[in-house]
């Protein structure tokens, strides 16, 4: 089902939320309690900025981006940039 540009904020918050829990499962740090231990960040304060993004600092947003090593697509989007912006940025670093 395509998605809807409409939607496109939505759909980045949700992107961003799976890529976490996804990386999550690969450091093994799937409560949000050791998640927030590991990173040095209070648990119950990345719990809420987890289920609304747009509240993370640039500090917690740089601590989580690179303790969990999150795909630069998946913040790139949460940041308000289109797939044809990320997919050119992302095509530019190759290189």
């Amino acid at each position: 089902m395509p998605r809807i540009r409409q939607y496109a904020a939505k759909y980045a918050d949700e992107d961003f939320r799976k890529e976490i829990r996804r990386q999550q499962g690969v450091y093994n740090l799937m409560s949000t309690r050791a998640l927030g231990k590991d990173l040095g960040i209070p648990p119950s304060t990345l719990h809420r900025k987890i289920e609304e993004p747009e509240k993370f600092s640039v500090e917690d947003l740089r601590k989580l981006v690179a303790g969990l090593k999150l795909n630069p697509a998946a913040v790139l989007g949460l940041l308000g940039y289109n797939q044809k912006e990320i997919k050119k940025s992302l095509e530019e670093e190759s290189v």
